[in-house]
């Protein structure tokens, strides 16, 4: 009896994993697939290009890559491109995006060029059509709602292939519900070596637990970090693999060759 109790109990948590970790069910993403995507635009910080600008994102059209960027709220409400959780490093101001209203990130320069914050209509029409992915940036203590109901409306008028992607799952889940038709992905990496978030958030991260809210159209891994079996797990269901961030042109075949269908790249010219 003790016997029929642990084999029921492990089929019972194999049960579950599937059921926790599987992806949507496989959709049509070869647009996605085999193009590199150039890293917040195919940027030069050390050059006058920097990172999610509208200069980079010329340059990564010109060279006919797709581009990866990211997307979050000023405090009034309008959808620019920009990375960081604060202004530090990219303007060399104090507070975050959402503390200032657009006007007011207006009159700051990124990295010291000519270049500013964009607007993402701005980006998306810089673009052209090009293939993109979008990441949506949700801030602690901000609403997720509101920046996926910003970004989804210029999403919408977009003419070229666009997709989006999240590291928080409910943003990922809002797209499910609210376009299911738009190719969504779960950003992730192994977290468990991350100093600032709590086990709990470690594992439903790293084993991809969170997948049962947005049931994403692919996982967007972190290169550099050892692959976990929740990962492995949800590999098994095909979903598109993007690997991130791409640092060379070796790095980039070899995970090709690891069945990750396309990556998200910076620091050379990807092939």
């Amino acid at each position: 009896m003790p016997y029929l109790v642990l084999t029921l109990l492990i089929i019972l948590l194999i049960v579950v994993s599937l059921f926790l970790v599987r992806p949507n069910r496989r959709r049509d993403t070869r647009k996605f697939e085999k193009r590199p995507f150039a890293h917040r635009g195919y940027y030069d910080n050390e050059h006058g290009i920097p990172e999610n600008s509208l200069a980079a994102f010329r340059r990564a059209r010109a060279h006919g890559y797709g581009v990866e960027l990211d997307v979050q709220l000023t405090k009034d409400g309008e959808a620019v491109v920009f990375h960081d959780d604060d202004l530090k490093r990219m303007c060399g101001s104090d507070g975050h995006v959402y503390d200032y209203s657009l006007a007011r990130l207006r009159q700051f320069r990124l990295l010291r060029t000519p270049e500013q914050i964009p607007l993402f209509a701005d980006v998306l029409r810089e673009l052209g059509g090009m293939p993109v992915i979008c990441e949506i940036k949700v801030p602690a203590g901000q609403d997720y709602r509101a920046i996926c109901e910003k970004a989804a409306v210029l999403i919408d008028g977009y003419k070229g292939d666009i997709c989006v992607e999240s590291f928080d799952p409910r943003a990922v889940q809002w797209f499910r519900k609210n376009r299911p038709e738009l190719i969504r992905g779960q950003l992730t990496m192994n977290f468990y070596k991350e100093p600032d978030y709590s086990f709990p958030m470690k594992v439903a991260m790293s084993e991809l637990v969170v997948n049962v809210l947005g049931r994403p159209d692919f996982i967007a891994y972190g290169a550099d970090t050892k692959e976990t079996l929740g990962l492995k797990i949800c590999r098994s269901f095909r979903p598109m693999m993007v690997a991130w961030t791409v640092t060379s042109q070796s790095q980039q075949e070899t995970l090709l060759k690891q069945q990750y269908d396309t990556v998200i790249f910076e620091g050379y010219r990807a092939e």
